[in-house]
């Protein structure tokens, strides 16, 4: 499957690791001390006790469950070798675990943080679950890796949000999520499903330069603000279904499998388009829609009339695009002047039993390739009856008259119907 996290996303996030490292004081390689997860819970439970083990590895499940914690936690570069459970925590100060490393599980579920988050540059390599956690405060997950499924389904980010160059490797969850702040997920890699089934977003988002590659779902989602899609990349199946917006800046084409099926989101997508004037992403979303249609179920219709309508419409897909490919129209007009040539030649046309000319001495019998195209094209164009007058019905010694005159009617009606189909779409597709 193609990348596009490349030599620029490893820049950034190299650039954020040392611009970090420096203003700590701290680098990668500096010595760690081992503490025990008791030793950390108990200077959390002492009174008037700073937190501060950063660079430190922390032995032992640490057990924050049900705790009200009023002090500002500080572990920065440290290393979790157990789990942290920390369910129904409320945290009312600021808590530190930027450039982080857990080892095993980390939950949080149904927390509160309400002042700021930071886990900028952490490494989750176990399962993750914030899910029903209460975010009041700013947040910053950025450069995180995600190793494993991570959830925040229900949670609740009142405050910025940053995901920036986040990696999240397994599965995500943000269904039923809350982002009441800016929410910044900009060069985040989804490398598997992504799910905000029924998020909301209040304030802008940003997924600007993001890469999808399992299936995403906004369905039922809200943006109440503008919604930055632009350069991402959808490589698995994209859901919109009932999902609000008012602007989504996104392009068709970066949405590689396809928008999963549903009417009102392909109607409002393409409204979506005329609004911004992406007319190229319009025309390409209609074709799409116009396809996918045709393979849904059609309640309304039944029998013989469904047949009939359906095999029209594979024809208009065909012929002209749904009215936004204009080039089907001369691609197919070119091959049918071509066909009728070779079939006014086979029957004798220009030939020795061609008598056409016998009375009018000004016909020119059409003897070489050139001659037989060009008087296929004069019969074809002549369909419009607008610039082109129709040449005299040959007659060919030999031939039956009504095989010559249905011939000849046949492709002037074919000329007339792709002259219209052609009108049709270059009208659709210039002029808006």
């Amino acid at each position: 499957m193609p990348k596009r996290m490349g030599n620029r996303t490893t820049l950034l996030l190299a650039g954020i690791i040392c611009a970090i490292s420096i203003a700590c004081g701290t680098t990668m390689d500096s010595p760690k001390v081992q503490v025990q997860a008791e030793e950390v819970l108990a200077k959390i439970e002492e009174l008037n006790q700073p937190v501060q083990f950063e660079n430190c590895i922390i032995i032992g499940d640490l057990n924050l469950t049900s705790k009200v914690v009023y002090k500002p936690l500080h572990f920065n570069n440290s290393i979790f070798l157990g789990s942290i459970y920390s369910n129904s925590t409320n945290f009312k100060y600021p808590v530190y675990f930027e450039e982080s490393d857990f080892s095993s599980n980390v939950y949080f579920v149904s927390s509160n943080f309400n002042s700021t988050v930071d886990f900028a540059l952490a490494n989750f390599n176990s399962h993750t679950d914030f899910s029903m956690t209460k975010f009041n405060g700013n947040t910053d997950f950025s450069g995180s890796n995600f190793s494993s499924p991570v959830v925040f389904r229900g949670s609740k980010f009142k405050g910025e949000t940053l995901f920036m160059l986040s990696i999240f490797n397994n599965d995500s969850d943000f269904r039923s999520s809350l982002f009441s702040g800016f929410a910044d997920f900009r060069l985040s890699h989804f490398k598997s499903s992504a799910d905000f089934y029924g998020s909301k977003f209040e304030k802008k988002a940003f997924f600007y330069d993001a890469e999808f590659n399992g299936s995403t779902s906004f369905s039922n989602g809200e943006f109440d603000d503008d919604a930055n899609f632009e350069e991402v990349v959808f490589w698995g199946n994209l859901s919109l279904t009932k999902t609000r917006y008012d602007k989504l800046f996104i392009r068709w084409h970066n949405i590689k499998s396809g928008l999963i099926y549903d009417a009102s989101a392909y109607m409002l997508l393409l409204q979506n388009f005329k609004n911004l004037g992406y007319f190229e992403d319009y025309d390409s979303c209609y074709f799409q829609y116009r396809k996918e249609h045709r393979g849904q179920p059609w309640p309304l219709v039944s029998g013989l009339d469904l047949l009939i309508r359906k095999g029209i419409d594979i024809f208009l897909e065909w012929f002209y695009g749904y009215g936004t490919k204009p080039l089907n129209a001369i691609y197919f007009s070119i091959a049918i002047v071509i066909v009728f040539g070779i079939f006014w030649r086979a029957i004798g046309l220009g030939g020795l039993n061609d008598v056409t000319g016998e009375i009018d001495k000004d016909w020119e019998k059409p003897d070489s390739i050139y001659d037989m195209l060009s008087f296929s094209t004069t019969i074809f164009l002549s369909g419009t009856r607008l610039f082109i007058d129709p040449p005299a019905i040959p007659k060919i010694k030999g031939r039956s008259k009504s095989l010559v005159k249905n011939a000849f009617t046949f492709e002037r009606i074919l000329g007339a119907l792709f002259s219209i189909l052609f009108i049709m779409a270059i009208g659709g597709t210039t002029i808006r």
